[in-house]
């Protein structure tokens, strides 16, 4: 029960929160369009209603996908269809079991998937060995099995026995398993383009106000926007943390400045997710009627909805945030901070 959550920084971009050498007030970051920006001033959130759409072209911009060695979802049309009923089972439910319920469990491995394309480098910025060692590093560090372990150890210490039944028995119903399976087809990243393809068709056909007032419910109820914001903000945390502890100590973060630097992009992720988020939903929900999306927002705003999202996301949050850190610490140390810094380097313009 989370839809797409989708990580915007990347290893490059977080030496853009670092001071640089010599303690000059030099700012350097990447934005979403991969363009390179360097000024005295740090990034600054943007004014509401500035974000933008999925870039169509994003997919072929982007480096080869690094995925987990584990078996990742195949693709999935997002008119998903109801899969069979659960077989009923004796006993209390295990937490395994509402995570697979949920769809959680397989919605990790696609974003696992993008966290490994954005700690990726650009192509061609360095060597071949250079990106075998990181291609290395992100398979075993990002692995599905071991993250999910993390997610669910963070989880079971805010079990609530009577609303994780409830929650279990309402994901068990018809319109919660369908609506599962279409977040699942919506969350791996071959959909990204379909994302975008299905944007581009509303500014025809524009979707009803009902409609829209319905998915800002759900958003807000969800908490699902907060929960993105919060996952960008905790992977700028963890790249901070990792690429400051590198540098001599004079020029290393206080943990003051590396929360300011997280608070930064957690702002700034928070205005540009927003309508990205509102064009995703209305993809992921489109083949939903509008009674089985007001029945989704009827259940998230119960007690047990309410549990279940707030539990989910200090999990998710929390572990891939401590991932990332443990990952960008061994990127690091294999690959040198400066061949890290070359790369974000803007390619020289030829001579006309």
């Amino acid at each position: 029960m989370t839809d797409r959550i989708v990580p915007v920084l990347t290893l490059i971009a977080a030496l853009a929160l670092l001071p640089a050498p010599g303690g000059a007030e030099t700012y350097r970051w990447v934005d979403d369009q991969g363009n390179v920006t360097y000024s005295d001033r740090p990034p600054q959130p943007r004014e509401p209603g500035a974000a933008t759409a999925p870039d169509p072209r994003a997919s072929e911009l982007r480096s080869p996908e690094v995925k987990a060695p584990d078996p990742t979802p195949r693709s999935r049309d997002a008119k998903a269809t109801v899969p069979p009923t659960p077989i009923p089972r004796a006993g209390p439910t295990k937490l395994d079991e509402l995570l697979e319920l949920s769809g959680v469990r397989v919605q990790l491995a696609g974003l696992l998937s993008r966290v490994a394309m954005d700690l990726r480098p650009p192509p061609a910025q360095m060597s071949a060995a250079e990106i075998a060692v990181i291609d290395r590093i992100l398979a075993q560090s990002l692995r599905h099995e071991t993250v999910y372990g993390a997610v669910r150890d963070a989880f079971r210490p805010q079990v609530d026995r009577p609303n994780l039944e409830a929650t279990a028995a309402w994901l068990r119903t018809p319109v919660a398993r369908k609506i599962v399976m279409l977040e699942i087809a919506s969350s791996e990243p071959s959909a990204d383009q379909k994302v975008a393809e299905y944007a581009a068709s509303l500014k025809a056909n524009p979707p009803p106000t009902r409609r829209l007032e319905l998915l800002q419910r759900l958003d807000w109820v969800t908490g699902a926007n907060e929960t993105s914001a919060d996952l960008v903000a905790a992977i700028a945390r963890g790249l901070s943390t990792a690429v400051s502890a590198t540098g001599p100590p004079e020029t290393r973060l206080r943990p003051a400045q590396l929360e300011d630097r997280a608070a930064q992009v957690r702002a700034r992720a928070y205005e540009s997710l927003r309508e990205v988020r509102t064009m995703s939903m209305l993809y992921t929900y489109q083949t939903l009627g509008d009674d089985e999306l007001t029945e989704y927002v009827r259940f998230s705003g119960s007690d047990a909805g309410r549990w279940y999202n707030t539990a989910m996301r200090k999990a998710l949050v929390g572990s891939i945030g401590k991932v990332v850190e443990q990952t960008a610490t061994e990127l690091v140390r294999a690959v040198p901070l400066e061949r890290w810094a070359r790369a974000a380097m803007p390619a020289p313009q030829p001579v006309k």
